[in-house]
Formats: structure tokens, C-alpha cells, sequence
């Protein structure tokens, strides 16, 4: 056999493999696809990813600074793209007129240490809040917490202090389980 020969024999034994590799790879795939994505490949028509539900968690933590501010968390919602947070904002202090509850850094703190910021809120980007008033509203985040997460911290003002009469930090613990969440207090 001369040698073109057996190099053309070598090539096609590789391009062999090569494509039994390809199938079983295609097989694998096929398997960890739905019956409906496996229909849609079947029949040539593109497969788009599934949307990830958004995760609704009815929650009851409330966290209180030095200053008189109070933050009560009722509901957090887990979206593909963000994360809402329900509240309720309350200021009851005698040291000042007003706080603002996001004058600096405010965000969400996975436990892995990412911080999803705050949205700024339309009209009140820093969360002014006078006294005797109450704020309802719901907090966005930029970013989505990963599904086997089972606990954030809302933190409030990064680097001032729970007394600050202008921006107090505030840190609350949010469990994301029913079963936490029921019995938080």
C-alpha cells in the first residue's frame, strides 16, 4: 500500500469516528431535550429556551434602624431578569424631618457575595421618606437569584450607620423558603 493510500485510509477512519462522535453527542442531547424541543428539532423548526417561571414567595421579616426607620418585606418575587421586592416603609424618628433609604449603596446580597442593585425608584430615587409616613411600594433589583438559593440580605445604605439622621443603614436577613418565611417574625 503506498503511502497516499494509507494516509487516505488513515482520514477516513478519523472522519469515521469523528462522526459516530457527533451522533452519540446528538443522542445525549436528544435526551436532555422535552418532548416538545425534541418535535421542534425533529420537524427543522428552531428551538427557543423556556422561560424561567417567575417564583412568588410570600415572606413577613421587618428590620428597624436606630433613627426610626422600619422596613417590613412581604412578598419577594424571582423573575428571570430581576428581582421584586415587596415592601413597606415606615418613618416614626424625632431626630430629623425625613430619611432617604437609598442614599447610597442599596442592594441585594446573595450568599455567594453578588449584590443586585437597586433600580432607582421613578420620582424618588432615593427613597425620601418623612415622618409619620408610610411608603407601599415594590423595590426592583437588577438580576435574578439563582433557583437553590434559600436566603438574601436587603441591605439599605451600605457604609453609613443605623443611626445616621440623613441615610441610616438598615440589613435585613429575607429567607426564601415557605418554611422559613412562615416562621419569621
Amino acid at each position: 500500500m503506498s503511502t497516499a493510500a494509507l494516509r487516505l485510509t488513515v482520514l477516513a477512519g478519523v472522519s469515521a469516528l469523528a462522526l459516530a462522535a457527533c451522533s452519540n453527542n446528538d443522542a445525549k442531547s436528544d435526551a436532555a431535550m422535552t418532548p416538545e424541543q425534541q418535535a421542534a428539532a425533529a420537524a427543522g423548526a428552531p428551538v427557543t429556551a423556556q422561560p424561567r417561571q417567575t417564583r412568588s414567595i410570600p415572606v413577613d421579616v421587618q428590620g428597624v434602624t436606630e433613627v426610626g426607620a422600619t422596613v417590613r418585606v412581604k412578598n419577594v418575587d424571582l423573575a428571570e431578569d430581576a428581582t421584586v421586592v415587596d415592601v413597606s416603609i415606615s418613618f416614626g424618628g424625632d431626630k430629623t424631618n425625613n430619611v432617604e433609604m437609598a442614599s447610597t449603596e442599596t442592594y441585594i446580597e446573595l450568599p455567594n457575595g453578588q449584590k443586585l442593585r437597586l433600580k432607582p425608584p421613578e420620582g424618588n430615587p432615593n427613597m425620601n421618606i418623612v415622618r409619620g409616613d408610610t411608603m407601599n411600594g415594590r423595590l426592583v433589583f437588577m438580576g435574578a437569584v439563582p433557583r437553590d438559593v434559600q436566603k438574601i440580605s436587603l441591605v439599605f445604605n451600605e457604609g453609613s450607620t443605623s443611626d445616621s439622621i440623613i441615610g441610616p443603614f438598615l440589613r435585613i436577613d429575607v429567607p426564601l423558603t415557605a418554611q422559613a418565611a412562615g416562621g419569621a417574625g
